[in-house]
């Protein structure tokens, strides 16, 4: 089974019987375990109400409806029903350990991974045409029509790569099959190592593209000052170091629970201590909160999205008052400067 099993196997003795384990589970049900399902609830909390908003904005606000911004709310979703569907269902198969709810969270698990991995894909690939092959445009090469069938297709294939699993999963068996093994070996080369391959060149590629594009722009313009070379100097180094926390967050995240997947499955995951499960299943759903963080709140559009959000109608009366204090203030200033002016006149 996946890591998220091996939550609970590890916090027990690992030489004495399943049932041994269950009723020493039963009877110490520490307070590490309670902290830890009661962190995993408040983090899948952020990751709905994160991803919720992601969604709110795209469906709200007419200016976000673009192919982008398309790719990144049906990301949204994706990392959103870790909150709802996952966390919960570790939680339960980590305290009631019933077959059918941990066969339950290892598919939902797997189809959720697939289709992260393959949206994060799909956005760099988009990103990567739209900036390097066409020139610098500001707009996607993709049109809506075909992104959506797009997106269509990724999460049919998902869906499809995890309940495949169902045709060679047999829970009874003492150890994993042939079958099963190939399986999570094409899902690491397939779903880990090229993904991760292909959007580190890619990265790499629209980073140089756009400093060789701002590099230009001073050739040609020879009139820059000081400040905006800083400036476009502040931009660069930020877009280098998100581009980078994109690919560790790849690494520490999916890469590692695909090679977890099978390294459990080769039975080579015996003797890791419990802390290092527990640090592992955090980042990887830390991953979930944030890539609307990365991918979303850092583009300029959702920025104005967000700053337009009225909570309550707080905005607006905090917009009211700054807008009557505004006025009201430059009444005083200029009833000010005409007594002023009339006692200079005096």
């Amino acid at each position: 089974m996946e890591q998220q099993r091996s939550l609970v196997w590890n916090s027990t003795n690992n030489n004495s019987s399943p049932s041994d384990q269950m009723d020493m589970f039963q009877s110490d049900l520490s307070a590490s375990m309670i902290a830890i399902y009661v962190s995993l609830c408040t983090l899948g909390l952020f990751i709905i109400t994160v991803n919720a908003l992601v969604i709110y904005l795209v469906i709200t606000r007419d200016y976000l409806k673009t192919v982008t911004n398309l790719c990144l709310a049906s990301l949204a979703v994706s990392d959103m029903f870790s909150g709802l569907y996952a966390i919960p269902l570790i939680i339960t198969c980590s305290t009631h350990m019933s077959v059918n709810i941990c066969i339950a969270m290892d598919l939902g698990q797997r189809f959720l991974s697939v289709s992260t991995v393959l949206h994060l894909l799909l956005i760099t690939m988009e990103r990567y045409s739209t900036i390097v092959l066409s020139v610098m445009r500001t707009t996607s090469v993709m049109n809506k029509k075909t992104c959506l069938a797009i997106l269509l297709v990724l999460w049919m294939l998902s869906l499809f790569v995890s309940l495949i699993q169902l045709s060679i999963l047999d829970p009874d068996a003492p150890k994993p099959s042939r079958d099963e093994l190939i399986y999570d070996f094409i899902c690491l080369g397939m779903l880990a190592v090229l993904p991760l391959v292909v959007m580190a060149v890619a990265y790499l590629h629209i980073f140089y593209t756009l400093r060789k594009h701002v590099q230009a722009i001073k050739r040609d313009v020879s009139h820059l000052s000081s400040k905006c070379m800083a400036r476009n100097a502040r931009k660069e180094r930020k877009a280098l170091l998100i581009y980078g926390a994109m690919i560790c967050v790849f690494v520490l995240s999916w890469f590692n629970y695909f090679f977890a997947s099978l390294q459990e499955d080769l039975g080579n995951r015996t003797g890791i201590p419990f802390w290092a499960d527990v640090i592992l299943l955090f980042l990887r759903f830390s991953t979930n909160l944030l890539n609307p963080l990365l991918y979303t709140f850092l583009k300029r559009d959702f920025r104005r999205a967000t700053k337009s959000i009225q909570f309550f109608g707080l905005r607006k009366k905090y917009n009211r008052r700054t807008t009557s204090f505004s006025s009201s203030f430059s009444t005083r200033r200029t009833n000010l400067s005409s007594v002023s002016s009339g006692e200079s006149q005096v």
